[in-house]
């Protein structure tokens, strides 16, 4: 009689894991019980093909979602998709978690300070979080008698990906108030494991060498409601009324979040509604802090929800628009995220019939798929050498097989893929044309890492912008994180400053005018227009 039981051993980068687990239950789902950091793109679906696994013995049967995304040979070698494998007895499985090798972007603040070196309460510190989906990002802000200084940042990929790549994924998963309470779990970790790698510099015997006052954080409405453990369901619900503290602005005391801190003034900023969250009023607190120029401005945060901002003069108007995860690579057939090898610029050039792909990978390691610069400038090369026309379309001798990228043809660029671009880019600029109404920018403001690493020159003729940005667009980074470390500076000047800092965070949050797109009778029309190239 065939036992209940089976043994996994799991190898990960080097190292080996022994569970016990029942047979019939789901692979991931074991893993996630058991510490193991795991990626399910599509929330587990099945849908994507994007997570898998390798058994190295005792492979389950192929199943009819193994048998749509893996080819015979793969089914062969033990590779199955990770989030529907089911245990069936005893395996040996090896784990290639993509994101831990992602390129994250660090803020661009550099220390100018050396580490003290000796016990000074005087000396005062802050920390600033911006909560991305995909990347949580940190920074030590410390005050010296007048004087401030971003010390060090730390960076790390947000685990809650085991649960979604996208946040409607986590929105979904959290019905289940466990998976909530696990992914507030994970995220919390984070966030602890980057304050450590902040603060343990600063310690000298195991103690602070000053004195941590205030921790602040920003992130996107779904972000900042998981962080605290929160209820969801009405951001999958319209008309998407949030809840009493669903875009609060909310202080309490530290060490009721994070293990092994004291009465430190935890933070969270506000948001301004359920897609327009926390990240884009401290980006918007940014501008103004800094002195950007905010009269006639468009500030764009090119991300799934691709939020946008239009300062006009007289006031601030808001809008996202549902721009997918596809800027990101998520969606694209070969799409990989910011890692080693992934491709990241892309040069097209025809001989006689035969179209050429000259390609820059991260690291300069060997090609093993398209992230999201990548794609955006491959679909823009393919549009210039006449390999996609102006409707979308792929050229006959690519249209079933796809556009080979790399010469053995095992990354390309298929017609689906195309028209996933097509359907984020199209969001794009109808969010952008709606908010600006007729009007020119004086300047645009492209924020979010992605942005920073953007070629518009190569990108320009996907057309995702309206007419007249060029020369206008500025690069701002990340500007979620640089406006938490601008309240935190204020809060590091005396109750008072912090107060006020706060009380202009809440004049934007509820003084600026939420466009809801998909309520305008024009939308749709101007939405599928500017799908063209």
């Amino acid at each position: 009689m065939k036992s209940n039981g089976a043994l996994i051993i799991v190898n990960e980068y080097g190292r080996q894991t022994r569970i016990n687990a029942e047979n019939g239950r789901l692979l991931a789902d074991i893993l996630a019980e058991n510490g193991l950091s795991t990626e399910r793109p599509c929330g587990g679906l099945g849908t994507c093909g994007k997570c898998r696994v390798k058994f190295l013995s005792g492979a389950p049967d192929p199943s009819d979602f193994d048998r749509k995304f893996l080819s015979g040979k793969e089914l062969s070698e033990g590779l199955r998709l990770f989030c529907r494998a089911i245990v069936s007895g005893d395996c040996e499985i090896e784990l290639q978690n993509e994101s831990r090798d992602m390129a994250i972007e660090e803020t661009d603040t550099k220390a100018v300070w050396d580490h003290f070196g000796k016990r000074d309460l005087g000396r005062t510190f802050a920390i600033a979080i911006d909560l991305g989906t995909t990347t949580i990002a940190a920074a030590l802000l410390e005050k010296r008698g007048d004087e401030f200084n971003v010390t060090r940042t730390a960076s790390c990929v947000n685990r809650q990906r085991g649960y979604g790549a996208d946040v409607i994924s986590r929105i979904a998963a959290a019905d289940d108030k466990d998976k909530l309470k696990d992914m507030s779990k994970l995220v919390v970790e984070d966030i602890e494991g980057l304050m450590g790698k902040l603060l343990d510099p600063e310690k000298e015997d195991g103690e602070l060498t000053g004195r941590l006052d205030y921790i602040t954080v920003a992130g996107n409405t779904t972000m900042m409601n998981l962080f605290n453990e929160r209820q969801v369901d009405w951001l999958g619900t319209y008309p998407y009324t949030p809840p009493r503290f669903g875009l609060g602005f909310e202080q309490m005391i530290a060490d009721l979040t994070f293990k092994g801190y004291g009465e430190q003034l935890l933070t969270n900023l506000p948001g301004i509604s359920a897609f327009v969250g926390a990240d884009i009023v401290s980006g918007i607190y940014y501008l103004k802090s800094e002195g950007m120029n905010t009269k006639n401005a468009l500030f764009v945060d090119l991300g799934t929800n691709g939020e946008m901002v239009f300062f006009d003069g007289d006031e601030i108007k808001v809008t996202s628009t549902a721009a997918g995860p596809v800027f990101e690579a998520g969606g694209i057939s070969c799409g990989v995220p910011s890692v080693p090898g992934a491709i990241c610029h892309v040069r097209l050039k025809k001989d006689g019939d035969r179209i050429i792909c000259d390609y820059e990978t991260i690291e300069d390691k060997p090609a093993i798929g398209l992230c999201g610069t990548g794609v955006m400038e491959l679909v823009s090369e393919a549009i210039r050498v006449g390999a996609v026309d102006e409707t979308g379309l792929l050229a006959d001798p690519y249209f079933d097989e796809g556009l080979p990228v790399t010469l053995d043809g095992a990354v390309r660029l298929t017609q689906k893929d195309i028209r996933n671009l097509q359907l984020a880019k199209a969001a794009i600029f109808t969010g952008a044309n709606t908010l600006l109404d007729g009007k020119s920018p004086d300047v645009v403001y492209l924020a979010g890492g992605f942005g920073s690493h953007i070629d518009m020159d190569r990108i320009r003729n996907l057309k995702m912008f309206p007419e007249g940005f060029d020369g206008k667009i500025v690069p701002v980074g990340n500007t979620s994180l640089k406006g938490a470390i601008s309240f935190s500076k204020r809060a590091l000047m005396g109750e008072e400053e912090r107060e006020a800092a706060g009380d202009e965070l809440m004049a934007i949050a509820e003084g600026a005018t939420v466009i809801e797109l998909a309520t305008l009778d024009e939308f749709d029309t101007d939405y599928i227009e500017a799908m063209n190239f």
